[in-house]
């Protein structure tokens, strides 16, 4: 196809302005594709941390339940369950007197069904260092970060102080790291009899804690508890609907702000084919002299500015890919003495990636309208007259 060939050749008469159109696109990519797989892979790590130590659906009358050793074994029945934990949240002040002196600070307490949550909740996975054990009472999990910031060792004695100003002392026997800062902080794990006791008094839990093989049916299997048990229950979605709302916006704005260097790019290449049209003119002239088309000019300058996208959208996506790959598999000091983590997370699907590339090829295409158009409507005695 002819004009394939005299664009390839305008490409390469000026260089210089093709290169810049050709990073311009480059730039775009890598920071629209870069942005939303790290993005992608941060919004799913907060999940996957939070799902770790928490229920998928929680299961509550809003009163006291004490029946829930029967309403445990009803919902582990129910296929998708993986396990049932009997349990108590409260809040309540943790007492320590260690090496950097006395330390008090509120914290969140979850008593558990230890025996109940090994299974349900892989809770021997997420400890890493010592463990407990279900028929200790006295035994406490405490998180990474609060262990560490108080100086703690494994045995060393601990206070719990609850809201009903009832005092235990436990003994650190495990640390636990769910990968979500503020549970590895404002966290403690108790045996569920012990929360019995600091609260209630009595052999009752005031929720069950539901985990699943599939985390995203959810939905489906709360109204199945439902349905089998007659008792209302949220999905972990609903509990933390604030916080996935949040990342949503904040993912949504990301892109939009990002898109705009795509948009930038696509103006570049608008400016590009806009000069070589007003330096073609005579060219464009002499091309009309010889038969082509009004049709057949637009060809020359769209063909013209889909080369260069597609120059620029193919290295983009290779640098883009490529360096998602590096940072997944690969440790980064500087951002985990900053962060939370120990690798960048990364997700990004293939669909996603066809979608930022049809969207770039379409500026691209959008740019490269106009250009095309003002120089195929020139009419063959004008065009030849310029000078």
């Amino acid at each position: 196809m002819i004009e394939f060939f005299i664009a390839k050749k305008h490409i390469v008469e000026r260089k210089k302005q093709s290169l810049i159109s050709v990073v311009g696109i480059t730039i775009g990519v890598v920071v629209l594709m870069v942005s939303i797989g790290i993005a992608n892979g941060l919004d799913k790590n907060m999940i996957n941390s939070i799902l770790s130590v928490t229920s998928h659906i929680m299961v509550s009358t809003g009163e006291k339940i004490s029946n829930y050793k029967d309403i445990k074994r009803d919902i582990e029945k129910i296929v998708g369950v993986k396990g049932a934990v009997p349990s108590i949240s409260t809040q309540g002040i943790f007492k320590y007197n260690g090496v950097y002196g006395g330390y008090v600070s509120g914290v969140k307490i979850e008593g558990y069904d230890l025996e109940s949550a090994k299974k349900a909740m892989d809770l021997d996975k997420k400890i890493v260092s010592g463990n407990i054990s279900p028929d200790k009472i006295n035994g406490i999990l405490i998180g990474k970060e609060l262990f560490n910031s108080i100086g703690a060792k494994i045995g060393d004695k601990v206070s719990i102080i609850s809201s009903e100003n009832k005092e235990i002392k436990f003994e650190i026997e495990g640390v636990f790291q769910s990968g979500y800062y503020d549970y590895d902080i404002n966290m403690v794990i108790l045996p569920l009899k012990a929360v019995q006791y600091l609260t209630y008094g009595e052999d009752i839990s005031s929720k069950i804690d539901v985990t699943l093989f599939n985390p995203y049916r959810a939905p489906e299997i709360s109204d199945k508890i439902m349905a089998v048990t007659g008792i209302y229950s949220r999905t972990w979605g609903e509990m933390n609907r604030n916080l996935l709302s949040a990342l949503s916006l904040e993912k949504t704005v990301m892109i939009l702000v990002f898109s705009l260097i795509v948009v930038i790019a696509g103006f570049v290449v608008w400016v590009t084919l806009n000069m070589l049209v007003r330096e073609k003119i005579k060219d464009i002239g002499i091309m009309r002299a010889m038969g082509f088309s009004k049709k057949n000019i637009m060809k020359i300058f769209l063909i013209q500015g889909m080369i260069l996208g597609g120059i620029g959208i193919a290295i983009g996506t290779l640098i883009s890919l490529t360096f998602l790959w590096y940072i997944k598999n690969n440790t980064l000091d500087f951002i985990t003495s900053i962060y939370y983590i120990t690798k960048i997370p990364v997700e990004i699907s293939f669909k996603e990636i066809i979608i930022i590339i049809g969207a770039n090829f379409g500026i691209i295409f959008i740019s490269s309208i106009f250009p095309a158009y003002r120089g195929a409507k020139m009419e063959t005695v004008e065009a030849l007259r310029h000078e």
